[in-house]
């Protein structure tokens, strides 16, 4: 039997193991489960409900606070303001009321922050877990005319990417391996790099390009970094993309971590950046209405026909066609350092 590694389960187990078994049919339910889409879309006249859920698994330091903003994100990205938060904490044995305080008082921060409201949840010790995990659930509403999805790229639209790759990937590694990077990249690299969760939200970039118009899809890539979250868009959109290294913004915190821990950052949890699929003729008031706000973003290349593949254009001039990640970068480094 099939054994899986650390990380999310593979598109094909997804599709044949998960999304078949959902249970009664409603015809209120826009969208459902699918690759490439983190949010669910369900018809309440002439609003959408949206809903999404993402636990916190591969980070030890501010998962109450991840979780909020995480979530979040996935709702930005239906085009819909999120609005109410739910989340269970799972917590190892001996865990302590500290241990709930800090998780619960980091989930208030980040919910003002976004202005979103705290409505409910779970909270359990749980037998063999050897850190607390968090399991968000956020929601929000959009106009039944308004929302947007993972599925609407079109061959030939713009790829546009907010900020930079690696960005949530980066600010975990610094503070899991703090003592380890701080000696070989020094204090004040890893103090920086420590300080990029400020920028995991893709709230307002996806809210800013919605209003800007021309949007046709959007997703924000987490595990397996911008390649599979590339990917991912892609196979919602059943289209194909060309994608140039060069054009691809990435920190100086970023390469020097990932350079000396051997990760690849564009396969790097990469939380913070927000790829867009635009109408070209649109692609600019996105990019204007983005910087106008303090955004950076750039077009990184274009959505092709499927049948030309999905590809990736190295510095070197290099061409490689891209799949689906097996995982993470992270949780390669994770279970190497635990060895």
């Amino acid at each position: 039997m099939r054994r899986f590694r650390t990380g999310k389960i593979p598109s094909d187990i997804l599709i044949r193991s998960v999304f078949r078994y959902a249970g009664t049919k409603d015809r209120r339910v826009l969208l459902g489960p699918s690759i490439g889409e983190d949010a669910a879309l369900v018809s309440l006249d002439d609003q959408v409900l949206v809903l999404s859920t993402d636990p916190v698994t591969g980070a030890e330091s501010d998962i109450g606070w991840l979780s909020v903003h995480l979530n979040a994100n996935d709702v930005a990205c239906r085009g819909a303001k999120p609005r109410w938060f739910l989340c269970t904490l799972l917590l190892p044995e001996k865990s302590n009321v500290g241990v709930v305080e800090r998780i619960m008082k980091q989930i208030d921060k980040a919910a003002k922050e976004l202005g979103v409201a705290v409505v409910g949840g779970h909270t359990e010790v749980t037998p063999d877990l050897s850190r607390p995990i968090v399991i968000g659930y956020m929601t929000g509403t959009v106009p039944k005319d308004k929302f947007v999805t993972s599925r609407g790229g079109r061959p030939g639209d713009h790829l546009i990417m907010t900020k930079a790759v690696g960005i949530e990937g980066t600010a975990v590694l610094a503070a899991d391996f703090s003592e380890t990077l701080t000696s070989k990249a020094g204090a004040r690299l890893i103090q920086q790099a420590k300080g990029l969760r400020r920028l995991i939200s893709v709230v307002d970039d996806a809210l800013i390009a919605v209003r800007a118009g021309g949007v046709r899809a959007m997703h924000d890539p987490t595990e397996g970094g911008l390649l599979n979250g590339t990917w991912e868009l892609a196979e919602a959109s059943r289209v194909g993309f060309l994608i140039h290294e060069s054009k691809i913004a990435i920190r100086r915190e970023t390469l020097e971590i990932c350079s000396l821990m051997q990760v690849d950052p564009l396969k790097l949890l990469s939380s913070g950046c927000l790829l867009i699929a635009a109408d070209t003729r649109k692609s600019g008031f996105i990019l204007r209405g983005l910087s106008a706000h303090g955004i950076p973003a750039k077009i990184i290349g274009k959505l092709t026909p499927r049948r030309s593949g999905r590809k990736l254009v190295r510095v070197n001039g290099s061409i490689e066609e891209i799949g689906p990640s097996e995982r993470d970068e992270i949780y390669r480094v994770i279970e190497s350092h635990r060895s």
